[in-house]
């Protein structure tokens, strides 16, 4: 009698395994299936506004510091308003360059708060430069922005323009909790309206790639197929394509053809089309 409950309580603990086993085998089935979803790409999206004003922030304020415009904010020649104070520290061989941007105020539209610090080599005559910044309390269309963020900037690539590529590994924070993180590499070549003095013609072409949790929880990977085309006078990108991948889902999300609008459709693998309404 002992013998046959031994017996029967191994083949019971051989089935439990095996039950075990078998839920562990479809849970993980049921996770790397999940498709990418116009969720996973919003939220994306959300993150990917404040890493592009970040550069253009860091961007727009070395050329105007380096590029000597001395024209009073507010008008069109600056790309920043009145409410940003700017201070420069100039030691023998290198400068740094605050952007208070106090209790916040409007930039190009989106609230900007919080203090930016910038610090590079100050030989004007070098031709690269690692721009390196520091975050205080720093927000981004009210999000607050931690992390490190540097760009290597170049006066002329291979094309002749300039192009900055910056390392992003950055944590992101919305006033509900909600919380993101992006962690990658961001070329941006300068193609159109270096030198005119005004922000408004300027146009750029971006490349890169990026690994990012996003506020859903959802880890989501990135990679630039086709050059996204940033206007300055347009929130967003105007043509583009950016590979897509979660877990073993892949699809591609397209910005058009050129035209100033806040739609790009995502293509899934099986070729089914969603609109997405860009914020």
């Amino acid at each position: 009698m002992k013998t046959r409950v031994l017996k029967l309580n191994v083949v019971m603990i051989l089935l439990s395994v095996i039950s075990l086993m078998s839920c562990n085998t479809d849970d993980e089935s049921i996770v790397t299936s999940e498709q990418i979803s116009a969720e996973d790409v919003s939220s994306a999206e959300e993150v990917d506004k404040v890493v592009e004003e970040v550069n253009n922030i860091i961007e727009q304020a070395y050329v105007e510091e380096e590029g000597g415009l001395n024209s009073s904010r507010g008008t069109n020649s600056s790309f920043f308003p009145d409410c940003l104070t700017k201070t420069v520290v100039t030691t023998d061989n290198s400068k740094m360059v605050t952007l208070d941007f106090g209790d916040g105020c409007m930039v190009r539209g989106l609230f900007i708060a919080g203090i930016l610090t910038m610090s590079y080599d100050k030989d004007p005559d070098i031709q690269t430069k690692t721009i390196s910044t520091a975050f205080e309390d720093f927000r981004v269309d009210y999000k607050l922005i931690q992390g490190s963020y540097s760009i290597v900037r170049v006066r002329q690539n291979d094309n002749g323009n300039p192009q900055s590529t910056a390392t992003v590994d950055i944590n992101v924070t919305w006033d509900n909790g909600d919380y993101a993180s992006r962690e990658g590499v961001r070329v941006r070549e300068w193609i159109e309206g270096f030198g005119t003095g005004v922000w408004s013609d300027n146009v750029y072409l971006i490349t890169g790639y990026w690994n990012a949790v996003l506020k859903n929880g959802n880890e989501l990977s990135a990679t630039i197929t086709t050059p996204l085309r940033r206007e300055l006078v347009c929130r967003f990108f105007v043509s583009g394509v950016v590979d897509l991948q979660k877990n073993d889902r892949t699809a591609s999300l397209d910005f058009g053809e050129g035209d100033c609008d806040n739609q790009a459709i995502l293509t899934l693998a099986d070729g089914t089309e969603i609109i997405i309404t860009l914020s």
